[in-house]
């Protein structure tokens, strides 16, 4: 389908171009973002007005939108869904696999890291603290 600007769509509409962005901002019309020249120029698919606002009709002549509401039943080989499927299975057994394998690995580093804290407490225990002087006898 043909894109067309956000002023084009609210000409189109018959509403104003403040009232588009408020669909957009809600979420009831959706906006595509396209770079032409280094510039992102945002446009409207002319499904999504059809879809939002019906029939529309401010379209200049000739241009003639259809939109198919039946839906083609596609045709599939048992064979290749059974693979398909065996597929899936044996990715999500290797997923479960790596999952066990990266926990097991956060468990070992966690084992790690308490072991480096207790090196760390027993090297703070063993250095010898100064022995207490007064600061003018530094000759003894």
């Amino acid at each position: 389908m043909a894109t067309v600007s956000i002023s084009e769509a609210a000409r189109l509409a018959g509403i104003s171009r403040p009232t588009i962005y408020k669909l957009i901002n809600s979420g009831q019309l959706n906006l595509t973002s396209v770079v032409k020249a280094g510039k992102t120029v945002k446009t409207i698919d002319t499904s999504e007005l059809i879809r939002v606002f019906g029939n529309i009709e401010n379209l200049p002549a000739g241009t003639a939108f259809t939109v198919n509401q039946e839906q083609e039943i596609t045709r599939t080989d048992s064979r290749d869904l059974q693979g398909l499927q065996h597929k899936i299975e044996l990715l999500q057994k290797e997923n479960e696999g790596l999952k066990e394998a990266v926990a097991s690995r956060d468990d070992h580093i966690s084992s790690l890291r308490q072991a480096m804290l207790l090196l760390e407490h027993k090297q703070d225990l063993q250095q010898p603290s100064p022995p207490p002087g007064r600061w003018w006898q530094f000759w003894k």
